[in-house]
């Protein structure tokens, strides 16, 4: 995650789905299945933030509510945010040029016995703030593992998380994850190519054909989406066993060569618990809104301009911990998974047939370029070509090695 922030909320996607219902309908249930392009919009604030225990620049993210034909989204600029603690400590934020995120100003962590409050000023004038929040107990996350799976008819690896809480200090728990995987690139190219100089007139050109890095491993990251929870309140139990947290079938590419898996786990209070399970349960309704959708999640976030005035959000402080596992296919004695794309080589002869294809290729990179004789006494140049995200890592993912990765 980018400075290591916390993505608790819902994504845009998911707000569009579940706003229109549970803002708009508080006086009435919606008893008939009807279309969402009926329901009327309404502008409102959406806050992202969850402080941890974690020595790190926190992260607050801003926005505001979109029509169901905007794809934009409508991130807040230019807001002054601060948290502050019940110690009289005041934490500033900075908006970053390139996520317009919030970013702490210096590097922080939530500590026990200090309540911290999120204070907000909008350009246009308007004050927020949340309820004071304490640092829920620590948890620490006791094992990460895969097990053998089947998931609707599909074969596969299901990772699991036990945390073993001794003293039952924490009983809600969040849980992300990051996932990084190597990539093997089936045709390495070591050649750039630009075509300069076209006259349509002569049908003259340039090639111009120079090396560049060789790239022969990938290495590609993917963060959760969603939110992820379980409960022990009602289990009798002092922890969490056997917690499926993400599937991956045998035939994924991601696991082709090696996969390493980050779980986080967040312990949380009842009330960010309750807030998450109501919305996730509303973002689960597919294609119509159904009977029994209340009319507005309520956070502990609110606005101290306009008491009428409804925002989306929870502010919370929750401790954190955390374990990385990796593995890949042949630890389970699965078959080779394919790769991502198909990797076809296509070979072309002559520049005049390059150029003409140019347009065609565009996304494609040559990765063996060869000069032959062709029906007749005079060579000429044969390009071998493939998508570039099969030759290389730019167009998809990165070539630097994560610091962490086990080879």
């Amino acid at each position: 995650m980018t400075l290591g922030y916390v993505h608790i909320m819902i994504s845009k996607k998911r707000v569009r789905n579940i706003l229109p219902c549970f803002l708009f309908l508080a006086l009435a249930a919606c008893t008939e299945p009807f279309p969402i392009a009926t329901i009327k919009f309404e502008d409102i604030l959406v806050v992202e933030s969850t402080i941890t225990n974690e020595l790190k620049r926190q992260v607050v993210k801003l926005s505001r509510t979109i029509d169901l034909t905007d794809l934009d989204q409508a991130i807040i600029d230019n807001a002054n945010v601060k948290v502050e603690g019940s110690d009289g400590s005041v934490f500033d934020f900075s908006q970053d040029t390139e996520t317009r995120h919030y970013i702490s100003n210096l590097e922080f962590q939530a500590m026990p016995d200090i309540a911290y409050t999120l204070k907000i000023n909008t350009p246009n004038s308007q004050s927020y703030s949340s309820t004071a929040v304490s640092l829920t107990p620590v948890v620490e996350i006791d094992r990460v593992y895969p097990e053998l799976r089947s998931e609707n008819g599909k074969e596969g690896v299901q990772v699991m998380v036990d945390a073993d809480n001794i003293n039952g200090m924490g009983q809600y728990f969040r849980y992300e994850y990051e996932e990084t995987y190597e990539i093997l690139l089936p045709n390495t190219s070591g050649v750039s190519w630009s075509i300069f100089n076209v006259n349509d007139f002569t049908r003259s050109f340039e090639i111009v054909l120079g090396p560049k890095r060789i790239d022969e491993k990938c290495y590609s990251t993917i963060e959760s989406e969603g939110i992820v929870q379980t409960s022990t309140s009602n289990l009798g139990e002092n922890g969490v066993f056997r917690f499926p947290l993400r599937f991956i079938a045998k035939m994924n590419p991601i696991i082709k060569e090696q996969y390493s898996i980050l779980v986080k786990q967040y312990v949380q209070s009842q009330e960010a618990y309750t807030f998450y399970q109501i919305l996730e349960g509303l973002g689960n309704v597919e294609g119509h809104l159904s009977q029994g959708q209340p009319g507005f999640v309520s956070g502990n976030i609110n606005s101290e301009t306009d008491s009428e005035e409804k925002v989306l959000g929870f502010f919370e402080a929750s401790s954190v911990s955390s374990q990385r596992f990796f593995f890949n296919y042949t630890d389970f004695g699965f078959d080779l998974p394919p790769y991502f794309v198909e990797c076809d080589v296509i070979v072309i002869i002559g520049r005049t047939e390059l150029l003409k294809r140019k347009l065609e290729f565009e996304n494609y990179q040559i990765f063996f370029f060869e000069m032959k004789i062709v029906n007749g006494p005079v060579r000429v140049p044969i390009y071998h070509i493939a998508q570039s995200e099969c030759t290389e890592c730019a167009s998809f993912s990165t070539h630097i090695k994560p610091a962490f990765w086990e080879d």
